[in-house]
């Protein structure tokens, strides 16, 4: 496309709050220049679109995405029981659905049968639409003895030693994963017979690091968050148990931290629980005592959650956002930071995640200020439109669009 005009636009740029009465110029996939409607010299042909006060953001990252899970443990079982090629289409569903919520991004938390990494290259070559996907490995699971055919199985991996973990590794490396996903521990919905040793993280951290490739952690518990940082993980995912001290290592080491409590709210608040969730909300609330803490010492926080399992259904994204406004106090305005400006960052592609020039043309436009009403992102009609590289790929800007004489 050529140069697109916003005007009047209720501007939330991933950093600051709201500047209404706004201009946004892209050109391309790129942002070209944002200002006041007098600083910002208009061209002949541009694409004019007058946003009348609605809000313009940059498009949402999701930090922990599951694209294969769908009514995921609704039948009791802990296992998948589609074959690879339903699962493909289920991810590509999923994906797409995604996309239409305003989510330009998704971060791969765990994958099946290497299905993210050729979701990934299908949608950046054209061949089907949906947001930028960054791949993750199979989950990596430690297990007390060698499992003949651990390492080969193609929804986890389950390894013993650290030479077991770097075979896995490598294998996933090479079919293209982009980060390498690890039980560090159990809990938060996990069982595990043990948890990782320090030797298995940090050969986990050093083959991913050596291929130019990321580790994330399940983990839960205050030592092992921060036997975690220590090591090099790049990005914490729960973090149960957290404290000033993990907090003072997070900033440290500069890694992403996900909390993802939304589920655990849920299966509190539906039941059906077969992956072994506490039910007495001890996590779900000191994680929402902690959150303030995160917030104010700069602790880069994404969202993401376990999408597709039963009680949190894909589609369902922004009820995490308004979780962290209404049971962790957290200002709408920080969750979006969460959601664009870390989340961009998280992704590791660049100049992304901000409405700033130069940087990637991934917008939101949106009926009402999210930043003083988070709900609304769970308004599906009130998402005008999604645009990604500079492409509308949901919604449209017709209605209110004119073209500069």
């Amino acid at each position: 496309m050529g140069r697109i005009r916003f005007t009047n636009a209720n501007l939330l740029d991933g950093e600051h709050p709201a500047q209404s009465g706004s201009t946004v110029v892209i050109d391309g996939d790129r942002i070209v220049e944002v200002g006041s409607p007098g600083s910002v010299k208009p061209a002949s042909q541009d694409q004019i679109v007058d946003l009348q006060g609605r809000t313009l953001m940059p498009g949402l990252v999701m930090g922990h995405y599951h694209s294969v899970y769908r009514e995921y443990g609704a039948d009791g079982a802990m296992t998948m029981s589609n074959s690879p090629v339903e699962q493909a289409y289920i991810a590509l569903s999923n994906v797409q659905t995604a996309l239409h919520c305003g989510y330009t991004s998704v971060v791969s938390a765990g994958t099946h049968h290497s299905i993210d990494s050729q979701l990934a290259d299908a949608i950046d070559a054209g061949d089907v639409i949906g947001p930028r996907v960054i791949s993750s490995s199979r989950n990596f699971m430690p297990v007390d003895e060698p499992i003949p055919g651990g390492t080969e199985g193609e929804e986890a991996c389950m390894a013993s030693g650290p030479d077991s973990f770097r075979e896995g590794a490598l294998r996933d490396l090479e079919r293209g994963a982009k980060i390498l996903k690890i039980y560090a521990t159990g809990g938060h919905g996990a069982s595990l017979s043990r948890s990782m040793t320090p030797d298995e993280i940090e050969t986990m951290v050093s083959t991913a690091h050596e291929h130019g490739a990321r580790v994330r952690a399940h983990v839960a518990g205050r030592d092992k968050v921060l036997e975690c940082v220590r090591l090099g993980v790049d990005i914490i995912d729960h973090a149960d148990g957290a404290d000033a001290e993990c907090i003072e290592a997070f900033i440290e080491h500069d890694c992403f931290v996900l909390p993802s409590i939304y589920l655990l709210l849920r299966v509190a608040e539906l039941g059906g629980n077969v992956f072994g969730f506490e039910t007495d909300l001890k996590a779900f609330k000191h994680m929402c005592q902690a959150l303030p803490d995160l917030v104010a010492a700069g602790v880069k926080l994404v969202p993401g959650d376990d999408f597709g399992v039963w009680q949190i259904p894909h589609g369902t994204y922004a009820e995490e956002l308004v979780c962290y406004v209404e049971h962790a106090h957290v200002s709408p305005l920080d969750v979006i930071k969460w959601s664009t400006r870390y989340g961009g960052e998280m992704t590791g592609v660049a100049n992304l995640g901000t409405i700033a020039p130069g940087n990637l043309a991934d917008l939101l436009i949106v009926d009402g200020d999210t930043s003083t009403d988070i709900s609304i992102l769970t308004q599906p009609e009130r998402l005008r439109a999604v645009i990604k590289n500079g492409a509308v790929v949901s919604g449209e800007l017709v209605e209110y669009t004119a073209v500069a004489a």
